[in-house]
């Protein structure tokens, strides 16, 4: 019996068949690359496809309708000719090759349109408004053409090898922040593209790529679940196993692939406002981390501590943002690297949050949900679409002239802001799969601070008719490289997942990550700590603030068959706010932080991070009269919040409401309602009634807590001391004011206990306040408020070093020859004015500054990790002399990082070839930057003078002037930006009759004199001249002048101008005077001037 042979298809039947095959899995996708199309069948639909289009043209039949007759084919066949052939910019040749048509410049048009309606037609993005709309798009679709993948993986490697921690997020945050452009040049176009305009999708495919070299470190790893086309899995793997990816680095320092969380930007919207969140630290030494966050230039330091002595995980903690700023760098103490993170971008001023208070990404479209939105009050919300705002809420008084909203983009496309185009962002509707947790235990926690959840999480994976898409779905131990559970399932409607759990023993307890993958830009990843079972009961259901402290309390936990929570009951004193608690199953154990439900209050105040404390605030009245804020008291569960009554003599005085309604069991009251109260009777109590209770949440007392202070042995004895629970004091050594203060307990009948090396080392510096136990405290420096404990004797260490210079101080020796802590010396120079009475502070600072200027490039790096505010910063450099010298060019990374904290150091360490630092310098100082940089002169010399309006100004109010100066910095903009140097006007214009600002009026004439004098360049002349009063005004009207004339004056001495060096000599104490009341102009025309001067000596050279 004969076979009968196959019967062959015809072209349009393969292309039907081919269509219905792929369109179903197209539909399902993000990117036409997703799918797995073999090269030959692609190869063979591209070759039929190129016939059947010329037989559709030769027909005399419209060629754009050819697009829509197959459109799944289309797109397969030419996006797998993009990732197979692009080379150099060139695909087109390679497009008509491969379908055997001969396309003419006309033909690239056509086939473009083409290609975006076959996307279209299947739902898929188009990628609109594009560099080479028609090339643009195809590419994209790729995700990386094969021939871009080595500069791909090789930037990554890259960015691990120097930021270690990096995460997707951080990463594109790097590629495509302004200013960054440089960044990008050495990869090819298309990485280039895909990256900042690939949104999500570019996101999620950066964050698996991550995972794929995490992987590729154990050359035996499975790859599979990665989510990457195999083209990029194969070529990745090649060039592992070339050695030619740099897998030598992990993103953490651990192992495996999980990595520590980085520090990111968050919302508290019924608190603390928009903060900072710092992450968990495990193994410090002693259960500390500490952390220097920068917020434009000024660095605060923020401890986190283990609540228990020998635990080794410091736990989460936030750092509230005092007010708008443009970037927060984030380093940690033992750690080299350091974060930048940007918060308002000007020319988009819009910050995005989850529900849960978490910033979306500024690289990403916006979900259809409910978001909080903040943004200038000035500027309106433009929604595409119905816009719900579901809350008004508010942010800390810093942020005044910002508003918080709530919102529902539900129906809406994009959202943006009337007054900044750049800041619209689209509202994609994509469904995204979820995990759905339930709510965690109230009262219970990890030692890190996160959440306990009681029940498994179930996932929810979205789908639709007639779309296919493939998910997969991991789950592993946190910590871990090994998949506890491992699924995929296809889903044409939508999936509830609720078994994935079954196969693990129960009940569960641990850290555990869950990872959903499918579509690109569409899955989720979620860390969770599952207490299987765990339910927990507080008696009282709040605990109150009584006398001594919280109410007593009560916690019972109970655990499921299988599990046991050890003790079961723990009972709470009123000094104890937490406890531990050990959940156990047959095979796990996990210790848990109780906690229970508690009153706690907040006082906001500007200039102050806005902290929760567990017990009555004391709020002096000196400081309350001069910035009442406003006290925030939460109490979980109520919705509604009675009066604050305030209570002096033993009798209420005055009701004030709550300011608007209460939002998650929190109450604001505006304290300014209860100033004149306050101010008539000296001292008050705050009380509010809960239950039938008063209770005291705050008083207002004067702020002496002792009179005086005396040395008596080994100890400090404090006179007519206040003493009050959690009496706390700080001793500053006056002869070693290096040292950080010695934090001690003041002990009963005011005596404050000294460690051996202070009982006999000169005056000591008493500060009091009272310490919260659960709080810690950051106490400053060197302490405004304090008493002195008058004593003989200088330091005695095991330091040489330290006690020569401790010696010098107490005037019992010369200052040392050989100083190499720079960091020191920078100290005594900060504080010289304290340290020494006036008529000695310029000799002193003299003789401490010679080892400054003899390595200035060390002097510049210690003073830069002093971490000094700006303006103290500044000062130093300005009365040391340093900022008159040349500095030897550092090394670029270490000045890249000076440009994200200290400008003005920054700016004197080298030039700016580096890519890295040219690009940080350019986010901090604006595109003034590199205009100067080419063309020599500065394009808006005249910003920040004191024109015509000066006068008019004279005239307001002092809260009228104030509104004017908190409106110049609603919206920060770059540090060269006309803006900022008009605000650093306003902060001189105000400070203008000050005794320090009045020094510098009586030598402006002089001062800009010699400099039109000595400035022989028109460029630089012209920043003078250009400051000048419109009507040659002398006196106060002259200082912007003055401040660019110092500027001038002293980058040319930097350059061996023995004229220009005697001048900066004779005005260095005027300069230094301008600095400390107008920081920031000073700053700004010290940058600029460095610049301007640079480009000069290239002139001349």
């Amino acid at each position: 019996m004969s076979v009968k042979p196959a019967r062959k298809v015809s072209a349009t039947e393969l292309l039907d068949m081919r269509e219905r095959a792929w369109s179903k899995k197209l539909r399902g996708v993000s990117l036409v690359a997703e799918i797995d199309a073999k090269d030959a069948h692609s190869k063979q639909v591209a070759s039929v496809l190129g016939r059947a289009y010329r037989k559709w043209v030769a027909s005399g039949r419209e060629p754009r309708m050819f697009f829509r007759r197959w459109p799944a084919c289309i797109a397969v066949a030419v996006t797998g000719i993009a990732a197979r052939d692009y080379r150099r910019g060139e695909l087109w040749s390679a497009l008509w090759a491969a379908i055997g048509y001969q396309g003419e410049q006309d033909d690239r048009a056509i086939w473009g349109r083409g290609f975006a309606a076959a996307l279209d037609a299947m739902g898929m993005p188009t990628f609109q408004g594009m560099p080479m709309p028609y090339l643009g798009p195809i590419l994209m679709h790729t995700g990386i053409p094969t021939y871009c993948l080595d500069d791909y993986f090789r930037l990554l490697g890259q960015r691990m090898s120097v930021d270690r921690g990096l995460d997707a997020e951080s990463f594109l945050a790097w590629a495509t922040a302004p200013g960054s452009e440089n960044r990008l040049l050495n990869v090819d176009v298309p990485v280039r593209r895909f990256l900042q305009h690939g949104t999500e999708y570019a996101l999620d495919f950066v964050e698996r790529s991550f995972e794929l070299l995490d992987r590729l470190r154990d050359q035996t790893a499975e790859l599979d679940g990665v989510g990457l086309p195999p083209r990029v899995l194969e070529r990745a793997r090649y060039l592992a196993s070339e050695g030619r990816l740099d897998l030598t680095t992990s993103r953490s320092p651990s192992t495996g692939r999980t990595r520590i969380e980085r520090p990111r930007i968050a919302l508290d919207p019924f608190g603390g406002g928009i903060e900072v969140v710092l992450p968990p630290v495990g193994d410090t030494p002693d259960g500390t981390a500490r952390w220097n966050v920068t917020a434009d230039g000024v660095t605060t330091t923020v401890r986190s501590q283990a609540m228990w002595v020998g635990v080794a995980e410091a736990p989460s903690t936030t750092h509230s943002l005092l007010r708008p700023v443009r970037t927060v760098v984030v380093a940690m103490d033992g750690w080299p690297y350091q974060t930048e993170l940007q918060v308002v971008d000007p020319a988009a001023p819009m910050l995005v949050f989850g529900e849960d208070g978490r910033r979306l990404p500024a690289t990403a479209p916006l979900p259809p949900d409910t978001v909080w939105v903040a943004h200038p009050a000035d500027y309106e919300l433009l929604a595409d679409g119905p816009l719900q705002v579901v809350i008004e809420g508010q942010l800390p008084l810093g942020w005044e002239g910002w508003r918080l909203r709530k919102v529902s983009l539900k129906g809406v496309r994009s959202l943006g802001l009337d007054k900044a185009p750049a800041a619209r962002r689209s509202v994609r509707g994509h469904t995204h799969a979820r995990i759905s947790t339930g709510d965690p235990v109230a009262g219970v926690t990890t030692p890190y601070g996160s959440p306990v959840f009681s029940q498994v999480p179930e996932i929810w994976l979205p789908g639709n008719i007639g779309a296919e898409a493939t998910w997969h779905v991991e789950v592993r131990r946190s910590g871990t490289d090994i998949a506890l559970v491992t699924e995929s399932y296809r889903c044409s409607e939508p999936l509830t997942v609720s078994d994935l759990w079954d196969s693990l023993p129960r009940p569960l307890v641990g850290a555990f990550d869950t990872v959903v993958r499918g579509p690109l830009g569409r899955g989720v990843n979620r860390s969770l700590f599952i207490a299987e079972g765990l339910c927990a009961a507080f008696t009282p259901r709040v605990r109150l603030f009584g006398t001594a402290g919280l109410a007593d309390g009560r916690a019972e936990l109970s655990a499921p068959v299988g599990a046991r929570v050890e003790p079961r009951v723990t009972r709470f004193s009123s000094a104890e706010l937490a406890s531990i608690v050990e959940y156990r199953t047959e095979i796990e154990s996990e210790p848990l932080v109780v906690t229970p439900p508690h009153v706690q209050v907040m006082h906001d105040r500007l200039g102050e991070a806005p902290v929760w404390r567990a017990g009555p605030l004391r709020i002096p009245t000196d400081a309350f009269a001069e910035e009442p804020g406003t006290l925030l008291v939460r109490i979980p569960g109520v919705k509604q919040m009675p009066p604050l009554q305030v209570m002096a003599g033993g009798q209420v005085v005055q009701d004030a409401p709550a300011s608007g309604g209460v939002q998650a069991g929190t109450a604001r009251y505006d304290m300014v309602k209860i100033k004149g109260t306050v101010e008539d009777k000296q001292q008050a109590e705050l009380l509010v009634e809960v239950d039938g209770r008063l209770v005291r949440v705050a008083s207002v007392r004067p702020r002496r807590l002792a009179a005086a202070a005396k040395v008596e042995g080994d100890h400090i004895l404090l006179l007519e001391c206040v003493l009050v629970d959690g009496l706390t004091a700080a001793v500053y050594a006056t002869h070693a004011p290096w040292r950080e203060p010695v934090i001690v307990p003041v002990e009963e009948g005011g005596t404050v206990p000294l460690p051996w090396d202070l009982c006999s080392c000169g005056p000591l510096l008493v500060s009091l306040q009272v310490d919260d136990p659960w709080v810690p405290v950051e106490w400053s420096r060197w302490p405004d408020a304090h008493v002195v404990a008058s004593a003989d004797g200088f330091l005695v260490s095991e330091d040489p070093e330290e006690v020569a210079l401790s010696r010098y101080l107490a005037g019992e020796g010369g200052f040392p020859d050989d100083v190499r802590d720079l960091s020191r010396i920078w100290t005594l120079v900060d504080l010289a004015d304290r340290l020494r009475v006036s008529s000695e502070v310029r000799r002193f600072v003299q003789e401490c500054s010679r080892p400054i200027l003899r390595r200035p490039a060390d002097a510049l790096t210690a003073l830069v990790k002093l971490g000094l505010e700006p303006d103290r910063s500044l000062h130093a450099l300005i009365t040391s002399g340093l900022a008159a010298v040349a500095v030897p060019q550092l090394d670029p990374p270490a000045v890249a990082k000076m440009w994200a904290t200290t400008p003005a150091a920054a700016v004197l360490a080298g030039d700016l070839g580096d890519e890295d630092c040219l690009a940080t310098a350019e986010r901090q100082c604006g595109e003034v930057l590199l205009e100067i940089r080419s063309t020599g002169t500065d394009p808006s010399p005249q910003a920040g003078r004191f024109g015509l309006e000066a006068d008019r100004l004279t005239h307001l109010a002092p809260q009228a002037f104030d509104a004017v100066l908190r409106a110049a910095h609603i919206v920060p903009k770059a540090l060269l930006d006309a803006d900022t140097r008009a605000a650093g006007a306003l902060q001189l214009f105000k400070a203008r009759h000050e005794p320090a600002a009045k020094e510098s009026s009586h030598v402006v004439a002089h001062v800009v004199k010699t400099a039109e004098r000595l400035l022989e360049r028109p460029q630089l002349l012209r920043q003078v001249v250009q400051r000048k009063h419109p009507q040659d005004r002398g006196g106060w009207y002259s200082l912007p002048a003055a401040s660019a004339a110092f500027a001038l004056i002293a980058r040319l001495a930097a350059r061996g101008d023995e004229a220009c060096r005697a001048a900066e000599q004779t005005f260095r104490n005027d300069w230094a005077h301008l600095a400390s009341v107008a920081p920031d102009l000073v700053t700004i025309d010290l940058v600029l001037a460095e610049l301007l001067a640079s480009t000069v000596k290239t002139e001349a050279q």
